[in-house]
């Protein structure tokens, strides 16, 4: 069912002629998008989500240009006004899709999106298909929380991809989608391209991004990687729990003479603890925060430097074991974890995760050499972990290209 009979069947009326918002940047009609070979387009968003993934797929043979609907989408106060007024002018906002694809009509490839069961993209999807250009989504993220809420919009009940094609991470994926009706024929296992890095990091002990931190590149590095815990959890509870096992982190950090804390922030700009325990942090020497407005390090530097990753449930902490690195999750409220099933270390209170934080720092071989990662192998990625998804997804894109799919 279309996304706009949604709204028709929820009783919305289509808004009146009016401004348009001053974050659409609208296209001449009689323009036409000039390249001197096939391309693709996404639309960029979130910077380290979306715009990561295009990074990842672009070369010299495989153009991907952006749309440019929005003027700053990385912004999240101008990417929150774009998700509200998707949903509450679906009309108008169809309009503008069509406005912002009418030029790349005759020439483009096809439509990537990282994700397409928010208005915002699904929109889009729906506008490129009608113009009869291929989209392909390739998610940004797998499920790791409760599996009945992934990819889901808690109010409009999407919950299945729209796309012409997916590239799906692996089994996982493609058995969650095709339960919920999508068709098994539209589905491809690549693996997702934000893995691809781990099978090449080497043993390259350089730890000198830590310095642009002011942290000391000696000292045993603990990551607390934060979440703003907002589509799979009861945000609430979660940001509470996530902060208590933070501030008990941070605790056990300070009592450590060779030890200091990167508190990685989340990439969508949220700010999930208090104003007291941003204020905890700036008073201490041997602690940073890495602000997702201004980040210092990429994540596969921050997986670099660490001796210990510490979260409620990111991918980082896969990221973490795939890299022979301690990871640890905060699970201080109870969740469905897919982590379980690659023997990530758990501690559900305060004394678990102190023991956890002494044992990755001083014997981190007790937490590393129980990782089993046979079932990720093939419910994440395509049987292996070995850094060709970006070149598998480039393949079936110029197959698309080809018209051979």
């Amino acid at each position: 069912m279309k996304i706009s009979r949604l709204w028709k069947k929820s009783g919305r009326q289509p808004v009146k002629l009016g401004a348009i918002p001053y974050w659409f940047s609208a296209s001449d009609p009689g323009e036409r998008h000039v390249s001197p070979r096939p391309y693709f387009l996404y639309q960029s968003w979130i910077p380290e989500h979306t715009d990561k993934i295009i990074a990842l797929l672009r070369n010299e043979k495989l153009p991907i240009f952006d749309i440019g609907m929005f003027t700053d989408s990385k912004s999240k106060t101008v990417r929150m006004e774009i998700l509200r007024y998707a949903e509450q002018h679906p009309e108008t906002y169809r309009k503008m899709c069509l406005n912002a694809l009418t030029k790349f009509k005759d020439t483009a490839a096809g439509l990537i999106v990282t994700l397409d069961w928010i208005p915002a993209m699904r929109h889009l999807v729906e506008c490129a298909q009608q113009l009869h250009i291929p989209t392909i989504l390739v998610p940004h993220e797998s499920v790791f929380a409760a599996r009945d809420m992934y990819y889901t919009h808690p109010r409009l009940g999407i919950n299945t991809p729209k796309a012409d094609i997916i590239c799906a991470w692996g089994e996982l994926q493609e058995t969650i989608f095709v339960e919920r009706g999508c068709d098994p024929a539209k589905i491809i296992r690549t693996g997702t391209p934000k893995l691809d890095y781990v099978s090449s990091l080497g043993t390259d002990d350089d730890r000198s991004s830590l310095k642009l931190l002011g942290l000391d590149v000696r000292k045993k590095t603990v990551v607390g990687v934060a979440q703003p815990l907002d589509s799979q959890f009861d945000q609430k509870a979660a940001r509470l729990a996530q902060e208590k096992a933070f501030t008990l982190m941070i605790d056990w950090v300070s009592s450590q003479r060779d030890a200091q804390v990167i508190i990685r922030m989340p990439p969508s700009r949220d700010l999930p603890f208090s104003e007291k325990f941003y204020s905890q942090i700036a008073r201490l020497q041997n602690a940073a925060i890495d602000d997702s407005r201004l980040y210092l390090l990429t994540p596969e530097e921050t997986i670099k430097v660490s001796d210990a990753v510490v979260s409620i449930n990111s991918t980082m902490l896969f990221e973490a074991a795939l890299s022979g690195k301690p990871a640890i999750s905060s699970k201080f409220i109870e969740f469905d974890q897919i982590w379980d099933q690659v023997n990530i270390r758990v501690a559900r209170n305060a004394d678990e995760l102190v023991d956890s934080l002494d044992t990755a720092i001083r014997k981190p071989a007790e937490i590393v050499s129980k990782y089993d990662l046979t079932w990720a192998k093939g419910a994440l990625s395509v049987g292996a972990f070995d850094g060709c998804s970006a070149a598998r997804i480039r393949s079936v894109l110029l197959d698309i290209e080809a018209r051979r799919i």
